[in-house]
């Protein structure tokens, strides 16, 4: 007598196939967007340093307070902000594709930054990422720095200087390496709760 359908273990097998195929294209999908979302980053982040890079000497608006202040909404009104990076109803902030937080903002101590802000959990990506594409703009950055908090007070990590404000070859923003972004980098562990990397124009 002929046998018709499959039996259990064929089923089993073809379920346990498909199974690994489904959890191997998750896992590829999951790889696909990262790298999306750090490229979409990558154009981000150029856009807002090559920005405030062309502004920065007019942007030193002293209000006559002894803080700094926002200047997010002169950017945008001058439509130099993506609007993909607004976040809604928060007008001194903009957020890029990961939804890192950023303040460009005038010292009335004399210069203008770029602050961002994220937690440690994956991070060291795209920290390494943000050093890379800072150091395009050696020529007209002041510096760049790392602060960190574990479980105590605020740390500062070493920083790197631009061109004009390098005294030692190794300080200078110029000659980072990846290898040396990855090691600044390297403060991300289980203990770092927050850091902040500043981008300074002077």
């Amino acid at each position: 007598m002929q046998e018709r359908g499959r039996s259990m273990v064929e089923m089993l097998g073809v379920l346990a196939i498909i199974g690994v195929l489904y959890v191997g294209a998750i896992a590829g999908y999951s790889k696909a967007m990262f790298k999306y979302k750090l490229n979409k980053q990558t154009e981000q982040i150029n856009t807002i340093i090559s920005t405030v890079a062309r502004y920065y000497k007019d942007l030193m608006i002293n209000d006559g307070s002894t803080d700094a202040f926002s200047l997010i909404p002169i950017l945008k009104k001058l439509n130099e902000i993506p609007k993909e990076m607004y976040i809604a109803n928060v007008e001194d902030q903009i957020e890029d594709v990961f939804k890192n937080r950023y303040w460009i903002y005038h010292h009335n101590t004399g210069y203008v930054g770029i602050n961002v802000n994220l937690d440690s959990a994956g991070n060291t990506t795209q920290c390494r990422n943000l050093y890379m594409i800072a150091k395009e703009f050696h020529a007209d950055i002041n510096s760049i720095f790392l602060n960190y908090i574990t479980d105590g007070p605020q740390l500062l990590a070493s920083g790197l200087r631009g061109d004009k404000y390098c005294s030692s070859e190794d300080k200078c923003l110029r000659n980072l390496t990846l290898a040396k972004a990855e090691e600044l980098c390297s403060i991300f562990n289980e203990d770092t709760t927050w850091w902040g990397l500043y981008i300074i124009w002077r």
